[in-house]
């Protein structure tokens, strides 16, 4: 009984027999998917040159600053010595001993200055106060020209209450500033009475002039003349009268007096 033909390879390379029933991995045949074995990776490049180069750069960067900024500062204190020694080198040291100067200080040849004339802030009847306002500009020469006690109502229906009467005071206003006067005169008036109250102003009309009849505007150069209207007790004496620019609300008050 022979043996049977034994398998070919591809080139006619005979195939190792497997003993019957072996179940193990079958061996490769030669040129089929046959690979190379695999070489080792190379081994990784270690950047030493780097390494030396930061070394041995970064020490000397860091000694070139500190070297600047002490330049830098030897500079400064050095120019800072030049400076004060130029400073004070013209200074002269006078003798302990006796004034500097021997000769004597001469007089002032100029005139005195005089002092500022204050505005006067009274003045009588029919006499005139140059009041300034809040406002810049705004001036106004203020006169007095005549007191009414009693004064005659213009209406019959309009009398004061019982137990008073009406006083009037009659005002020249002239527009001597630069701004442009612009207010209700009544608004900035006050009567003061002998015996210090004082009244403000009414809107009733009296026979003996005529009213500004509420706002007035002057302009600069013009003028405006009319009475203020007050009712008083029929036994009170009117003294003093008062005045401000700005509806009164100005620093700055003229006064008259009346008797």
């Amino acid at each position: 009984m022979g043996y049977p033909p034994q398998p070919q390879g591809p080139y006619g390379q005979q195939q190792p027999q497997q003993p019957y029933g072996y179940s193990g991995p079958q061996p490769a045949h030669p040129g089929y998917g046959y690979q190379p074995p695999t070489s080792p990776p190379p081994p990784p490049r270690r950047n030493i040159g780097l390494i030396v180069l930061l070394a041995v750069g970064v020490p000397l960067l860091l000694l070139g600053g500190c070297a600047a900024v002490v330049l830098v500062l030897s500079g400064t204190v050095t120019s800072r010595e030049a400076l004060v020694t130029e400073a004070d080198s013209p200074n002269m040291v006078l003798p302990s001993g006796g004034p500097a100067s021997s000769a004597p200080a001469a007089e002032s040849t100029a005139p005195p200055v005089e002092e500022a004339k204050e505005q006067p802030s009274t003045a009588t009847v029919g006499g005139s106060l140059t009041l300034e306002g809040t406002d810049p500009g705004l001036q106004m020469t203020v006169t007095v020209n005549k007191l009414v006690n009693p004064a005659t109502p213009a209406q019959d229906f309009m009398k004061p209450k019982t137990g008073n009467k009406f006083v009037a005071v009659q005002v020249t206003l002239s527009n001597v500033g630069q701004a442009v006067y612009s207010d209700a005169p009544t608004n900035g008036a006050l009567l003061i009475d002998g015996e210090g109250q004082q009244y403000r102003s009414t809107f009733y009309e009296v026979r003996e002039g005529q009213p500004f009849g509420g706002m007035a505007t002057i302009n600069n150069g013009d003028s405006r003349k009319g009475v203020i209207v007050f009712e008083v007790p029929e036994t009170a004496k009117p003294a003093k009268f008062q005045f401000g620019l700005n509806s009164g609300f100005a620093d700055q008050k003229g006064e008259w007096t009346l008797s």
